[in-house]
């Protein structure tokens, strides 16, 4: 890779890694397996989506690699192409490999801007990707997904590139807040071999107010109660928060509030005759 001096380049950056490589049954014989097993993979997933691996610069993780693809190659194969190319590649690596030497993946796709030097390459755009590959909601997507690949994209990476997609449902994506470490950023998650229902609903929702994808419901975030009601009761979240469905019945020092169960709050001295005031 010839060098680019002090100035920082724009690169798109594929991350993939291992899921529970380093689980008890995995040896470290199954580990050089599963290892050699991931450069094939990969390397066949770019291929597919027109990248020529010796293009791109590479890093290795150990328990996974991640690949920077030069910008003259564009952003949407690897978005389009790469993920079911990488999944058709890791069914074919599982149905020739000892159990133990058997992957399922998470990918990362980010567009970063990163700086070389003689030990490799930096940003905080490049941390912020190994962020979202090491992200809770994409691990427990992957955990409870049938599939062998869970895919995470960066917000920049979903409204520039997969919004605007001509093969790729953008509502099979699912909104979730990435937060690992100090890191805090809305990130956007899909299966590509066993994809969510599509919901065009979630594409007018901001990843920075949704919830972990939820398996039970098509993967669709968990609903939310709404900010304010018909009776102008706005709602208040916490872990001391009180949610309040029932209507809102009298003024001043005496304000009844009734509950969903028919049952009722009083603040202050209840209006004459009855919780609900005059009659």
């Amino acid at each position: 890779m010839a060098g680019t001096g002090r100035h920082a380049v724009h690169r798109t950056m594929v991350l993939v890694d291992v899921e529970r490589f380093s689980a008890p049954d995995r040896t470290l014989r199954h580990q050089q397996g599963t290892r050699a097993g991931l450069y094939e993979v990969v390397g066949q997933a770019l291929a597919a989506a027109g990248v020529p691996w010796d293009a791109c610069h590479h890093e290795d993780r150990g328990d996974g690699l991640f690949v920077l693809v030069p910008p003259e190659f564009p952003k949407a194969p690897l978005v389009e192409v790469l993920p079911e190319a990488l999944a058709r590649a890791v069914r074919g690596h599982n149905t020739t490999s000892p159990g133990a030497a058997r992957v399922r993946l998470r990918l990362a796709v980010h567009a970063v801007e990163v700086a070389f030097d003689e030990h490799g390459v930096t940003s905080s755009s490049l941390t912020a990707a190994f962020r979202l590959v090491d992200a809770p909601p994409l691990k427990k997507a992957l955990a409870d997904s049938p599939g062998v690949l869970a895919m995470i994209v960066s917000r920049v990476v979903f409204d520039e590139v997969v919004r605007h997609c001509a093969t790729l449902d953008p509502a099979t994506f699912r909104p979730v807040q990435a937060s690992t470490k100090e890191f805090r950023e809305p990130a956007w998650i899909a299966l590509p071999d066993h994809p969510f229902p599509p919901d065009p609903a979630v594409l007018d929702r901001q990843p920075a107010d949704s919830e972990p994808p939820d398996p039970a419901s098509g993967g669709q975030a968990a609903p939310s109660a709404p900010a304010t009601d018909d009776a102008g009761v706005t709602g208040v979240s916490g872990p001391r928060a009180v949610a309040i469905t029932g209507g809102v019945h009298g003024s001043g020092t005496g304000i009844t509030i009734g509950a969903a169960t028919g049952d009722h709050l009083t603040f202050g001295a209840p209006p004459p005759g009855g919780p609900e005031g005059p009659r």
